[in-house]
Parts: structure tokens; sequence; C-alpha cells
């Protein structure tokens, strides 16, 4: 007979275990030397200090990834007077949705830290990979791993939300 605890034990190995039955990130190993290809309504040229802000329904994209945003600040050097700038970072504000093939991420803000393949999304974030979504306020995502981090809700005592869909039984299976 088991044991109330390994039954709790049991319990939280399987729900734990469940996001590694999802889909495979294609953000996983994901080239962060690849062009940024930026749209958006306006942009402002701050040269001295190394910032170009868009404005207005911005549009990012690189490889398979996609970042949308009201705003987004590139941060860059330059070492050739303006040509060929280098992108340190992206910080995107307003209405933030990063997606791929396999997921989309969500939330109030985001920093892109392109030298260190890592982003980081904050404010109500939702995660979702397939009918499976994880909420909670802060989601750092390593581009190299494809590890997730989720920190959890202020408004929900600080924890973390998931829901996490059982594929239906087959027919002959036991129940």
């Amino acid at each position: 007979m088991m044991s109330k605890t390994f039954k709790a034990a049991m319990l939280t190995l399987t729900l734990l275990a469940a996001p590694s039955a999802l889909a495979q990130s294609v953000l996983k190993n994901h080239d962060t030397y690849q062009p940024l290809d930026i749209s958006a309504e306006r942009l402002e040229m701050k040269q001295r200090e190394g910032r170009a802000i868009f404005r207005g329904a911005v549009n990012v994209k690189q490889g398979k990834m996609t970042l949308t945003s009201d705003t987004l600040t590139v941060f860059y050097e330059t070492e050739d007077g303006i040509e060929n700038p280098s992108i340190d970072r992206l910080d995107a504000q307003g209405k933030v949705t990063l997606t791929s093939e396999s997921e989309t991420l969500s939330g109030d803000w985001a920093v892109y830290d392109v030298d260190r393949r890592l982003v980081t999304i904050g404010g109500n974030v939702v995660f979702t990979q397939g009918d499976n979504s994880l909420r909670g306020e802060r989601l750092e995502f390593d581009l190299v791993s494809g590890l997730a981090k989720l920190d959890g809700e202020a408004s929900n005592e600080g924890r973390v939300r998931g829901t996490f869909n059982v594929p239906p039984k087959k027919d002959g299976e036991p129940k």
C-alpha cells in the first residue's frame, strides 16, 4: 500500500514531467547572429547614446523567432563610425509577444540580451505550447539550451500556474 506522501511525490513528479512531453522548442540553439529584420511606424535614432527607438506596431524577425511590441529600444555600439553597429540588447515595451513555430510567449515587457542569448519577459507572462500553458510574472528563456525559468505571480501568492492537457485514451487502453 502506498503512503499519502509517496502518492503526492509521484503526482508532483508526473506534473513536473508533463512539460518535457511537450514539443521541443525551435528556439533551442537559436542562432542569435542571424540578421534582425525590424519594422515599425516610426524610428528615432540617438547615435551618440547608441540607441535606436522604434515605435508603433514593432515587428522584429530573426530566423524562426518573431517579437512584436508597441515600442522597441535597440542598444548598439559602433566601432567604425556609424557603419556595422553591434547590437547588444533589445528592450521591448507594451503588448510584447515572442513567437516561434512551437510556442508563444507574451507579457508586458521583454529584454533580448543578444550577447548572453537570453530572452526575459515580464509582467503577466503567458507561455503557450500547443494546448498547454504556463502563467507567471517573469520568464527567462535561454536560447542556447532551451531552458525556461518562470517565476510566480505576486497576485497568486508567488506561484506559477500551469494547464496541461492530457491526451485522450486510445481504444483498448486500460482506464
